[in-house]
């Protein structure tokens, strides 16, 4: 017991440590610095810059490791919102679970635009933050197929894809910069926009689907 206890501290102290490193990198793009030198990172966690080192080997690592800490934010975010009936979607009309969807996703997007827009700076050059990306999306493929089971299950399975691919279009990251930084519309305005545009899409595509190829 006595031997271990030092080796347990060190490994927490160290596990804290790492914790406050990624935090410190996504408060900086949270604050607007999307693309910060490691010297800052270190400096908002309080560390020094060697420290930043010994726990990533560089920043790519440092990236990917905070973009799935990201996406445990994320996760937390959007359950938050449909707990109480995502265990059971066919209990609400399919408008209110369209709105709620777009409400919880509208929230999730708007905490996650600046960290995504960091991504985007680096994304091309990393197959490590590329396979980020694509977590993130199969996340929101996983989100759409459970609050819209009921109405992908009377769908055969290329109806069904198209759906989910329709409601990624329309309620995914490049769709609400789209809002808010294309057409400069308050978080508000974009949120508002977004149930209209999600409700029309679930009409269209899970009450009423055309056929298609993908």
């Amino acid at each position: 017991m006595t031997a271990t206890a030092p080796a347990d501290g060190r490994l927490a102290r160290s596990a804290r440590t790492r914790a406050a490193v990624i935090d410190a990198l996504l408060g900086l793009h949270l604050d607007g610095d999307l693309s910060p030198t490691a010297g800052r990172v270190a400096e908002r966690a309080g560390v020094a810059l060697r420290t930043v080192y010994g726990h990533f080997a560089d920043l790519e690592s440092l990236y990917a490791e905070a973009g799935q800490r990201a996406m445990a934010q994320v996760r937390e975010l959007s359950t938050a919102f449909t707990a109480g009936w995502a265990d059971e979607p066919g209990r609400l009309h399919l408008d209110d679970r369209a709105r709620r969807f777009a409400e919880a996703r509208a929230v999730v997007l708007e905490w996650l635009l600046p960290i995504s827009q960091a991504a985007t700076l680096r994304e091309a050059l990393s197959p490590e933050m590329q396979s980020n990306r694509q977590r993130f999306v199969a996340l929101g493929d996983s989100e759409v197929r459970t609050l819209f089971a009921p109405e992908l299950a009377r769908l055969d399975g290329a109806a069904a894809m198209r759906a989910v691919d329709a409601l990624h279009v329309v309620a995914g990251g490049p769709a609400w910069a789209a809002l808010r930084q294309d057409r400069r519309l308050s978080p508000e305005a974009a949120a508002a926009l977004l149930a209209d545009l999600v409700v029309a899409t679930a009409h269209a595509v899970l009450v009423t689907p055309a056929s298609g190829r993908r």
